[in-house]
């Protein structure tokens, strides 16, 4: 099977062909093929598939993918009465009538119908398959449909017959096989059963933004303001360092995402994970540059009660397996600045000066503005604050930012 992940100019190609025969006046027939994904479905209910062809009386065909949980089907039985090969893939023919995909300017999404006929002109039965997996699983309901539509000139060689004698397939004329030519694809989800008898089965199917419960906008659009935790999932401003979490050795912001591991640069899942090594606190809530309250110097992990902590030493609270940073601003000092008990002897915070007591520290903390986001992430293909290039996933510059920038309004004048 070839990678169906075409470079630029081989897409390109493909579009130009596309539009070429959609305008053709004298088009090769249009093939409609349709999958219903129940992976899902059967992966939450502990289902495992094991079909056959001969289980689906389906007879002789290059049956692939049976039990990958995608249902496939063509309802082109006029021009081909047997299976169809698109891009690998082996759709079975059967009775299906698809209405109510067009798009209208009133702004209602459309709510297809999909209908299925028992019983072939023949009399065969055409819907063992998905018969045979409604039977084991209850229903369908939920299950994903997709519309995939291209030209009969684009199809897998192997459709066709082979030529005995020069032991190659025969080809019609105007054949150009083309795995990228097909039109966009149109996804719906089975919303309702609203027919079954022993002759059709019809279902109802709606769009992701049309499902019941389900609200639009998931995030809220908000133009000037990132609506990420810092540090947190989304932000992913965070080192690749393990701790002890609930007992399990992880990176913390890992743990809180349910991720086992993020990905570096290089694909695998080791070495920093795809995170910065060393992302040191950057600066306050008011983009206040840490560089101007203390030099930031080392990391010192977890604060701990009793411990000195010296000027530019840094440290983190921990609280719902997301790190808060803080930078230490240096020994105690008495009202006139002085060091208390000199500058040999100097007093650290310590003991019952826990952060974020001002006095003794000063915040790691975002604006949750771009500003603020280039501070962490740098720009201009260079990284700030100690970023290890080679293994972060952000590269410098592609700013993780949670706002929409493009949202914002802008004045028309006169």
């Amino acid at each position: 099977m070839p990678d169906f992940n075409p470079s630029t100019v081989r897409a390109k190609s493909s579009i130009k062909s596309l539009n070429f025969e959609l305008t053709n006046l004298t088009p090769s027939s249009l093939v409609t093929f349709f999958e219903i994904d129940i992976s899902s479905i059967l992966k939450d209910q502990g289902i495992q598939q094991n079909l056959t062809e001969e289980a689906v009386k389906i007879g002789f065909s290059p049956a692939k993918n049976l039990n990958d949980g995608i249902l496939r089907f063509h309802n082109n039985i006029k021009i081909f009465n047997s299976y169809v090969v698109w891009q690998g893939n082996t759709y079975y023919p059967a009775p299906i009538q698809a209405e109510g995909f067009e798009s209208t300017s009133r702004g209602v999404l459309p709510r297809p119908q999909l209908t299925i006929a028992s019983q072939s002109e023949t009399g065969s039965d055409q819907l063992a398959l998905l018969k045979h997996e409604i039977r084991k699983i209850g229903d369908i309901i939920s299950a994903k449909v997709t519309r995939r539509r291209t030209f009969a000139k684009y199809l897998d060689v192997i459709n066709f017959p082979m030529d005995p004698k020069a032991s190659s397939p025969i080809l019609p004329d105007g054949y150009e096989p083309d795995p990228y030519a097909e039109l966009p694809k149109d996804i719906y989800f089975i919303e309702r059963k609203t027919t079954e008898n022993k002759n059709v089965l019809t279902y109802e199917l709606s769009s992701i933004l049309d499902l019941e419960g389900i609200k639009i906008p998931k995030r809220v659009i908000v133009a000037d303001k990132c609506v990420w935790q810092y540090r947190g999932i989304g932000c992913w401003y965070q080192d690749a360092k393990e701790d002890e979490v609930d007992g399990e050795k992880m990176i913390p912001l890992l743990n809180k995402a349910e991720l086992n591991y993020l990905e570096n640069s290089q694909g695998d899942n080791s070495a920093s994970k795809g995170l910065p090594t060393k992302a040191v606190p950057a600066g306050t809530e008011n983009d206040q540059k840490m560089r101007d309250f203390v030099t930031v110097k080392e990391d010192q992990g977890p604060w701990e009660k009793g411990k000195a902590y010296p000027s530019g030493n840094y440290v983190y609270l921990l609280k719902d397996k997301v790190k808060y940073y803080f930078v230490s601003t240096g020994p105690l000092k008495d009202s006139e600045g002085d060091v208390i008990g000199g500058d040999t002897t100097p007093t650290f915070p310590n003991t019952d000066k826990m952060p974020p007591n001002t006095e003794y520290w000063v915040a790691d903390e975002c604006s949750k503005s771009l500003t603020g986001c280039r501070m962490r992430w740098g720009s201009n293909g260079t990284f700030k604050l100690g970023h290890n290039v080679a293994s972060c996933q952000i590269k410098a510059g592609d700013l993780p930012f949670g706002g929409f920038p493009a949202a914002r309004k802008i004045s028309q004048g006169r």
